[in-house]
């Protein structure tokens, strides 16, 4: 399910990597193989996907931090993964789907705690570490939400049935859960308001990834979706910026939902290693 493929980036894609910043050095930079037009739509919608949902994760944290809206039983991070996965599994698409699968693909390529252990020039660690229970958990909701429709993702991750039977349960106790705790949410409005976006001008090492996330208007897709749902007094900016630091982050005092090119550039990097090793 290709996004668009901004014509400006394709040739530079295709016979050459993308370098890792510094400030995300789990990656080893190194030239692969030409890629080819498949491959480099494979790239466009890792990095693609990867950001969607990484913003509707930091959504997740506006909406908990603004609303209270947390379910009882879940950690902070746990609740904004289930509001991402909520929100890209109701309606289902193709799209949707897809993203879901990105989002579990960064996780494995990237490998336990990947994440977690990048940290800026003070020193700051990134708090979004990818923990193996996370992404289980991200996994057992899909099958929960739709055992046969996720079957291969069920396969792949090794569910016997009494495991999917638990998945299901279990999301059917979450979204009890987050019924309970999205009670005092803004209700949807009955004109979608208008966000602001902005990309920021990126740093060298990153245009490649700040041209296809802006080519492909990931920015707006959140920013429509989320107008969609809620009516907020107060609509959060979404930005695309360089940070120094591959993550993503809800800034509270700003009011906008962050998501930094270094994470994009450091995606790019993960699918184009297992594209490589996959040929």
């Amino acid at each position: 399910m290709s996004r668009l493929l901004p014509p400006a980036i394709l040739a530079s894609l295709m016979l050459s990597t993308m370098v890792a910043a510094a400030a995300a050095p789990i990656v080893e930079p190194r030239t692969p193989r030409a890629l080819t037009e498949d491959d480099t739509a494979e790239v466009v919608d890792f990095i693609v996907g990867n950001a969607v949902f990484a913003l509707y994760h930091q959504a997740g944290h506006l909406l908990i931090n603004r609303y209270g809206a947390q379910p009882k039983g879940m950690s902070e991070e746990r609740a904004a993964d289930f509001f991402a996965i909520l929100t890209l599994l109701e309606p289902r698409s193709g799209t949707g789907d897809q993203t879901l699968v990105d989002a579990i693909d960064s996780r494995k390529l990237g490998g336990p705690g990947t994440l977690s252990i990048v940290a800026d020039e003070a020193g700051r660690r990134n708090p979004h570490a990818l923990d193996e229970q996370r992404t289980d958990a991200l996994i057992c909701d899909m099958v929960g939400a739709d055992p046969d429709g996720f079957a291969d993702i069920a396969d792949a991750a090794g569910l016997d049935p009494a495991a999917r039977r638990l998945c299901g349960a279990t999301w059917k106790r979450e979204q009890a859960a987050w019924a309970a705790a999205a009670k005092g949410l803004p209700p949807a409005p009955a004109k979608p308001q208008t966000f602001a976006v902005a990309y920021e001008t990126a740093a060298p090492e990153d245009e490649t990834a700040a041209t296809i996330l802006e080519d492909n208007g990931v920015l707006e897709e959140v920013a429509d979706s989320l107008a969609q749902r809620f009516a907020f007094k107060n609509p959060p900016t979404l930005r695309a910026r360089n940070c120094g630091i591959a993550t993503t982050r809800f800034d509270v005092e700003a009011n906008e939902l962050v998501l930094c090119y270094e994470l994009s550039t450091l995606h790019a990097e993960m699918i184009m290693r297992d594209i490589e090793r996959r040929n």
